[in-house]
């Protein structure tokens, strides 16, 4: 089996990813040689670590040897969003990104369009895989339903958080090979984080349908232990997510 893509996200060391404005709190360029160096395969950048950073950082990530793999947006399918969208088409093109996640919102009376919206600005991003978060919350947080709303959309494709959904052998009953990322994090009843470790036989049972399925996609390690804690470590963060890593290519993944 070939060696999965794994990558950082740097939503996990950013303690703002909640909070009302989510201004950043760090740059993610002083934190690039690190990540290399625990044998990530690159990066999947928050929206607001580029579009709300300054032209220096900017200019660093572009120029980094460290590639932004996925480029996390939260743009909004609405007429309202255009403006957004296409400032994040044109950070997209400059980081030479090749993997887009997008949401759409927990409305099912807009989801057609919001996905039809999605094509729209695929179409500013030539190249790149558009993937969206099948996430709670959102009108696409079923398998089934899912499955139908993007049987008009080819070219979309899903992502899954494998350690954490219910029913992920559903998933790829349903939606099989479009299923081309999975984010990485575990939590129990209360929302707790925990490390792939601290929950093996969980882990394990998930990576063996991973395997069983055929999934042949990457994985960005998203949350982990020690996120949404009162006062969060970040030197810990990384750690934690470092272990994550480290566990998935024990596992042969």
């Amino acid at each position: 089996m070939k060696q999965a893509s794994i990558y950082l996200g740097t939503v996990l060391l950013e303690a703002n990813r909640w909070a009302k404005d989510r201004t950043p709190t760090y740059r993610v360029s002083e934190w690039l040689e690190r990540i290399a160096a625990a044998g990530f395969d690159g990066i999947e950048l928050w929206e607001n670590h580029a579009a709300l950073a300054d032209g220096a950082e900017q200019a660093t990530l572009r120029g980094s040897t460290v590639p932004v793999r996925v480029f996390n947006s939260y743009v909004s399918l609405d007429a309202d969003g255009e403006n957004a969208r296409r400032a994040v088409a044109g950070l997209v093109r400059e980081l030479k990104t090749v993997i887009v996640k997008f949401n759409v919102s927990n409305s099912p009376e807009t989801l057609a369009s919001g996905l039809r919206t999605a094509r729209e600005w695929a179409a500013l991003m030539p190249g790149v895989d558009l993937l969206c978060e099948c996430h709670p919350g959102t009108a696409l947080e079923d398998p089934v339903v899912a499955v139908r709303a993007l049987a008009d959309f080819p070219e979309i494709g899903v992502i899954v958080h494998p350690f954490s959904c219910p029913d992920l052998t559903t998933w790829f009953k349903h939606l099989g090979a479009r299923i081309r990322h999975a984010h990485v994090q575990v939590v129990d009843a209360e929302w707790r984080r925990w490390c792939l470790r601290d929950k093996s036989v969980l882990v394990r049972e998930r990576l063996a349908i991973l395997r069983g399925a055929g999934y042949t996609g990457s994985f960005t390690i998203e949350f982990t232990a020690g996120v949404g804690v009162a006062l969060e470590d970040r030197e810990a963060l990384f750690a934690a997510a470092c272990d994550d890593l480290a566990f998935l290519r024990e596992e042969r993944f």
